[in-house]
């Protein structure tokens, strides 16, 4: 396996690790009320150092899970982006 394709496989292990900690949040699963980035991240393991690097990450998974249309924000995701609620999607 090469660097590429093993940098591939982490962005889809971490992307499939934030998808099960939505799975089980009581908050963020399909029509309900949503999950803060925080949270997530916090129950991810990418906020518990409490560096910009790791918020950076867990955003930017939430931005690639939105784009796929894994997740949604709650009320139209306005404003600012730590106060977004999120949640999964029918699917």
């Amino acid at each position: 396996m090469n660097l590429h394709q093993r940098g591939t496989e982490l962005i889809n292990q971490l992307k499939e690790h934030v998808l099960e900690v939505f799975r089980s949040h009581p908050d963020a699963g399909p029509g309900q009320g949503g999950a803060l980035q925080e949270e997530i991240a916090r129950r991810a393991g990418l906020h518990s150092m409490g560096t910009q690097e790791l918020d950076h990450t867990c955003r930017e998974m939430l931005s690639v899970l939105y784009k796929e249309g894994k997740i949604e924000p709650v009320d139209g995701g306005e404003g600012d982006a730590k106060k977004i609620r999120w949640r999964l999607t029918q699917e």
